[in-house]
């Protein structure tokens, strides 16, 4: 006892500038929990403290940065992260409070719930677990516990909690004595100590939940959590209607699928699970062949379960302190980068592995600038490669010995072990250009000019070939006149013929036992021995498919390991395999779901009481109240416009790609640039509070950028040539406005000033309205310019800074000085519409979660081999 209070005497002194902690609320595996009073902000929050035996284990530095992962996520049912550090030894996080009590309270008094609550519990936390799911964060603990009802309304708590303790401990749990997860409510795989878990480990706790409030039991009881887990990985549960007659048959049987002994046979997403139960024609096939296949996979996994179940299980309960560095499991393990030199994630490649999957090159983040730093993945040889300043987008030659890199501008390679830098060629590496890829140890594939050329380079000689090509982003050869491409920003792949420039877009049959087609979505696609496509999906996971590259469809994607750092804009994904097979990744969020923040002068941006999405175009009403914005789906984009009043959400057009959107000058109505999945354009305008769909203004490609006039539209067409288009009369009049192919046209409020940019060109000129003679140059390096005010223009340069320029017309020569308005690690760079400008001066643009350096790399030997087995599976 005199130790508990002298732990909590300190722990009070360690945070008395920031909490007044006033009583113990409980106590649970990890944490203990205290009513606390935030003095900043003058609130109640619950205050967590990590068991001191944990904490022991676990670095300060890494788990923050493994907890901040979830501070982004932000939904009516998963309970805030307020803050989370360490202090005076101790390991916290921090919670709102919550008036109310835990489902377990909930439980225990009442035992078994109503039909229709119990549904509604597990359907509105289904829906949080999506939501996090598609933000590439698994809760591991959904437990009664972890269910708060306040108002009736259920809240999850401790999302990613332990993930994050999981991960900052870098695989030494067993050191602490305690296990992650509850045995009640654990999956099996993740009883049997599977370390990277899906999404479908979550969707397994909560049916487990859900039978719970059904039946008034686990699934599963024992006297001992070995007897428990053992019960889990080998028994069945009773089906519900055994234990509850008047479950309606459709809870039952999703119930039942939420607990199935093999992921793959559970729901693939937590919204299935709750569309399922308020389905009532839903049912699980009963054919015989379906069974005896069923039962087939269930003995396959049962015997390789149990195999392990009794390591797992000592692991868990056994083992501990006396636990060493070379019990490390071999089949995946984690290599730690130096605190002093973490790894940068932003937009492009982090790593490359080695063919021979033995050590890997990565971006280190110093003192601000970039360096080139070797890792082994054997042992902890580490140390940075010289003559590398300002380095991105690194990749290894066939033998090992040499790395290619961007720095300044220029092709660099060097020795790995060190050696004279030598200078290859002048490249343009834009926000979505990748790194080069060694073809043989003479020839080097290099993107170039925004996706538009392909230049094949000899290291040694400096001699090139160019192919032109229309778009080409991640470039993968696949044979001699046919190379795979990722779209950057749209997220899909195509085949891009070399000899006549024809394309084709991949296709894949939808999941489970879904038969229809859709577009393969994802990005940063690899061809493995000819026939296995790997990619990383849009939710950030790495999923692989088998693909006969004389067709375009390919079969039903496999996902295969989950959380996987997805980068914004370009849909890189950090991983890497070796030609041996190796397969290295980081995790972490995926970075292409955003938050959304309105920024003032230099004051901290502040969050806009807007979900976090996939966000890819941004457009704000001239009077602030309407924000138009495109979300990246899973399957299709979504127009969405967001009532910045009310905070209302209207999702009002789908199924098209979206290319840019633009409010009239009277805020009543839109228009918008919506391309079909057939290719075909239309420039649409219309009234998103109109009941009535919208019109067709032009059918074509026209991209609306300013108004010249209520009734004239300033934008260019496909080929890049400025125009203008008069919506007043029929059929809409169309004229050339500028000689020249132009980017981002915009008219100042005030119709004096026009700014733009050259096709192809980060090149921002401007010139006087109307005459458009004499053009000045605003900056040789600028993108997706927007008036600020009638005289001030915004635009950023690669990849956070943002500029603002003021224009001095009292000379013949206007004075333009750009001058740095902020620099936002976290600014995303979205295609075409990366910002919405704010009547009074200020800038509405999107966020990516806060990680930007990696603590360390995932290593799993032989991962191609086990790929190639999940996928034939998958697909027999």
């Amino acid at each position: 006892m005199p130790n508990h209070v002298d732990q909590l005497e300190r722990l009070k002194s360690a945070l008395a500038d920031r909490y007044r902690i006033e009583r113990e609320l409980g106590a649970g595996g990890m944490a203990t929990v205290y009513l606390a009073e935030d003095l900043k902000h003058k609130r109640k929050v619950a205050l967590k403290v990590l068991k001191p035996e944990l904490a022991a284990v676990l670095g300060a530095e890494r788990f923050v940065q493994e907890i901040t992962t979830t501070a982004s996520l932000q939904h009516p049912h998963i309970l805030a992260l307020f803050d989370s550090g360490e202090a005076g030894g101790f390991l916290y996080y921090v919670m709102p409070f919550i008036e109310g009590e835990t489902l377990r309270d909930k439980l225990d008094r009442e035992k078994q719930l109503g039909i229709e609550e119990a549904v509604r519990i597990t359907t509105e936390v289904a829906d949080a677990l999506d939501y996090a799911h598609r933000n590439a964060v698994i809760h591991r603990d959904i437990k009664p516990e972890n269910i708060l009802l306040h108002d009736g309304r259920p809240m999850v708590a401790d999302f990613g909690i332990a993930l994050a303790v999981s991960a900052a401990a870098g695989g030494r749990m067993t050191e602490t004595g305690l296990s992650l997860g509850t045995p009640h409510y654990m999956s099996p795989e993740q009883a049997t100590a599977e370390k990277d878990l899906t999404n479908r480990s979550d969707i397994y706790s909560l049916g487990a939940v859900l039978y719970e409030m059904l039946t008034g039991s686990p699934p599963h009881v024992g006297s001992s959590a070995q007897q428990i887990i053992m019960k889990i990985v080998t028994d069945e549960a009773r089906p519900v209607t055994e234990l509850r007659k008047s479950v309606p048959s459709n809870v039952a049987a999703a119930t039942a699928k939420a607990l199935e002994k093999l992921p793959v046979d559970r729901f693939e997403r937590a919204c299935k699970f709750a569309e399922a139960l308020i389905d009532p024609t839903f049912a699980i096939p009963t054919t015989t062949t379906e069974a005896a296949s069923i039962a087939t996979r269930r003995w396959k996994w049962l015997s390789a379960a149990l195999g392990s179940i009794a390591v797992a299980l000592s692991f868990m309960i056994v083992w501990g302190p006396r636990r060493t560095a070379e019990l490390r499991s071999p089949a995946r393990y984690d290599v730690g980068l130096p605190d002093s030199a973490r790894m940068r994630m932003n937009y492009f490649p982090g790593f490359a592995v080695s063919p021979a999957g033995d050590f890997v090159v990565y971006v280190a983040e110093r003192e601000g600038s970039t360096e080139l730093w070797y890792h082994s993945l054997w042992d902890d040889a580490t140390r940075p490669i010289a003559g590398t300043d300002g380095a991105t987008n690194p990749t290894i030659s066939p033998l090992g010995d040499r790395v290619a890199f961007y720095s300044g501008g220029e092709l660099k390679t060097v020795p790995v072990m060190g050696g004279s830098v030598s200078r290859i060629a002048r490249v343009e590496v834009p926000a979505d250009a990748v790194a080069p890829r060694w073809m043989t140890a003479t020839q080097l594939l290099v993107p170039d000019g925004n996706g538009t050329r392909l230049r094949w380079l000899d290291p040694e000689t400096g001699t090139e070939e160019v192919t032109p090509v229309d778009t080409c982003h991640l470039p993968y050869p696949i044979s001699d006149d046919r190379i795979l491409c990722s779209q950057a920003g749209e997220q899909y792949a195509i085949v891009r013929r070399l000899d006549d420039g024809s394309e084709t877009w991949l296709r894949a049959l939808s999941s489970d036992t879904d038969t229809s087609v859709s577009i393969l979505r994802g990005g940063h696609f690899r061809l493995v021995d000819g026939e296995y496509l790997v990619y990383l999906s849009i939710e950030g996971e790495i999923r692989a498919v088998r693909w006969d590259t004389s067709t375009s469809l390919v079969g039903r994607p496999v996902t295969l390991v989950p959380g996987v750092r997805r980068e914004p804009y370009t849909g890189v994904g950090q991983w890497d395999l070796s030609a041996t097979g190796t397969l290295v990744y980081a995790g972490g969020a995926n970075a292409q779901v955003g938050q959304l923040v309105r920024r003032y002068d230099a004051d901290p941006p502040e969050p806009l009481p807007i979900e976090p999405a996939a966000f890819r175009r941004l457009d704000l009403s001239r009077d602030g109240r309407w924000l138009a914005a495109v979300v990246q789906g899973i399957r299709e984009q979504e127009l969405r416009i967001y009532d910045l009043k009310s905070l209302r959400v209207q999702r009002w057009l789908r199924g098209f790609q979206f290319s840019n959107l633009l409010w009239t000058p009277s805020n009543d109505s839109l228009i918008v640039l919506a391309t079909r999945v057939d290719g075909a354009s239309v420039t649409l305008i219309g009234s998103p509070t109109a009941p009535t769909p919208p019109d067709t203004l032009f059918h074509g490609t026209f991209v609306p950028r300013s108004f010249i006039s209520d009734d004239i539209v300033l934008g260019y067409d496909g080929n890049g040539l400025s125009m203008t288009l008069r919506r007043s009369v029929a059929p809409v009049q169309v004229d050339t406005f500028l000689n020249r192919a132009t980017q981002f046209p915009a008219l100042s409020s005030d119709n004096r000033w026009l700014i733009f940019a050259p096709s192809g060109s980060a090149q921002l000129l401007l010139t006087r309205y109307p005459e458009k003679d004499r053009q000045f140059e605003l900056t040789p390096n600028g993108f997706q310019p927007r008036w600020l005010t009638k005289r001030e223009i915004v635009f950023y340069r690669c990849c956070w800074d943002v500029y603002r320029s003021q224009v001095d017309e009292t000379q013949a020569v206007p004075t333009i000085e750009p001058r740095l308005w902020f620099s936002d690690p976290r600014f995303t760079d979205l295609e075409q519409q990366a910002y919405a400008v704010t009547p009074d001066g200020g800038l509405i643009y999107m966020q990516t979660p806060p990680e930007r350096l990696a603590p360390y790399l995932r290593v799993i030997p032989d991962w191609v081999e086990q790929m190639k087995r999940a996928v034939d599976e998958a697909n027999r």
